[in-house]
């Protein structure tokens, strides 16, 4: 098997490094804020009104930061990105010293949660993924390869989803505090490797070249070419001077993508949904009461992140698979497993079903970045890389509410919604998909 491109590009080991130690942080704050607002006497909806506000300026702003991570620079907008992280980390953990120690009251302290975990943090967090996936797909040329690069990038993300959540756990086990205390830390970890390791722009073993603009024939001829072709994509950039021309946007509605996205956007919702729900459903089907509800609540969500990891980092550079048939196999599985998980009536069940559920979004997600990338010109990478990441944030401005809000009204009502949209989303990428890939060679 070929080398994976993180072990030969200095850039994207960089800010794999980079994206382990600032998601690890933000998964900290993520496990923390909840037993915190009950700790500190504050209004237990600010959890979900942080976590929609962060998913709210991920969304606004993927695109925005992977255009400019190849306009401005990739090292500027980490270090832009991360100055935002910094700041984050450390208004939350002055907001929490200053209530705790009785100087601020709870509305002000609720304020500067909020802001901490939802624009800022969510802002810096929009800058990583993108500009990652871009570098991917410019050192990716061929479809066998884009699959290993973005599967292993994706994996890393969910590796810090682990490794913070048991730092967070151990921590706070010694002090509840201690987390929050921790954040600004790893960020400062993340930024001095992104300041020492992170090669300068127009520094790094291939010279920077340019982005030529988009003309309607060459338009019509990447439109034209299936998002999976075998035949290895051009390389419109190379040997171009450098430039600071932005990058195109790219529409949601790009009749390249939006079979992808339609095909993948039910189990990013799926996943908020029994992610936001788990809690409950370890208390209502375990008979278990909060206290130990926490650890098991945790233990699930490690079952979950260990699915995707596994198949991200492992199995699926593999296997071999094309970006369709990794996203079919995953939505397939991912109905049955939240089938499963819908009607589990023990933890043990729950757990099986969770892991499974980790296991399809392995699959699928790296299916969806890869084909998504090979459907659009070199050009236009930033600007898909951007709605990458924004098709799994979106989710989650409306999942926690919408969720948490229909268990409260019928508990099996949430994972009926999610059902639905799996469902469709599989149905989409068995035959829209198909449909798309006709119709781009009627074209040829």
């Amino acid at each position: 098997m070929p080398s994976s491109p993180l072990l030969t590009n200095p850039t994207l080991r960089a800010l794999v490094a980079i994206a382990l130690f600032t998601y690890t942080a933000q998964n900290m704050l993520n496990v923390s804020i909840a037993p915190l607002s009950r700790a500190l006497n504050l209004p237990e909806w600010i959890v979900g009104a942080a976590v929609s506000l962060a998913a709210a300026a991920v969304t606004a702003l993927s695109q925005f930061w992977g255009r400019r991570s190849i306009a401005w620079g990739r090292r500027r907008v980490i270090l832009l990105a991360l100055f935002l992280a910094l700041t984050a980390g450390t208004l939350f953990s002055a907001a929490v010293w200053a209530r705790a120690a009785g100087y601020i009251g709870a509305f002000l302290a609720a304020g500067a949660i909020m802001a901490a975990r939802g624009p800022f943090f969510g802002a810096a967090v929009a800058a990583i993924p993108p500009t990652g996936q871009a570098l991917v797909a410019e050192v990716t040329p061929d479809e066998a390869s884009r699959v290993r690069g973005t599967s292993a990038f994706s994996g890393t993300i969910n590796l810090s989803v682990m490794v913070g959540s048991l730092v967070s756990s151990a921590l706070g086990a010694c002090w509840i505090f201690g987390p929050v205390h921790a954040t600004p830390i790893f960020v400062l970890i993340a930024l001095a490797i992104a300041l020492f390791w992170l090669p300068r722009d127009g520094a790094s073993t291939r010279p920077r070249r340019s982005l030529p603009r988009l003309t309607a024939r060459n338009t019509e001829s990447e439109q034209a070419a299936p998002a999976s072709s075998t035949e290895p994509v051009t390389n419109y950039a190379s040997g171009a001077t450098a430039t600071t021309d932005l990058p195109p946007r790219v529409r949601w509605t790009d009749r390249r993508i939006a079979p992808w996205i339609a095909s993948v956007f039910g189990i990013y919702f799926a996943n908020g949904v029994v992610q936001i729900t788990m809690g409950f459903l370890v208390q209502d089907r375990g008979g278990l009461d909060p206290t130990p509800a926490v650890s098991v609540t945790a233990l699930m969500l490690l079952a979950n992140a260990a699915g995707a990891m596994l198949m991200q980092l492992i199995v699926v550079p593999r296997l071999g698979w094309s970006p369709r048939r990794l996203l079919r196999a995953g939505m397939t599985l991912a109905l049955v497993a939240l089938t499963c998980l819908t009607i589990a009536p023990s933890l043990w069940a729950l757990a099986v079903s969770t892991f499974a559920m980790g296991v399809a979004s392995g699959m699928a997600s790296p299916g969806y970045s890869a084909g998504a990338s090979l459907a659009v010109s070199a050009r236009e990478q930033g600007g898909i890389a951007g709605v990458i990441n924004a098709t799994g944030a979106i989710t989650w401005i409306v999942a926690p509410v919408s969720a948490t809000a229909l268990y409260g009204w019928m508990p099996l009502s949430p994972f009926a919604l999610a059902l639905s949209l799996v469902a469709l989303s599989c149905a989409c990428a068995w035959w829209l998909l198909h449909r798309a890939d006709i119709g781009a060679r009627a074209r040829d």
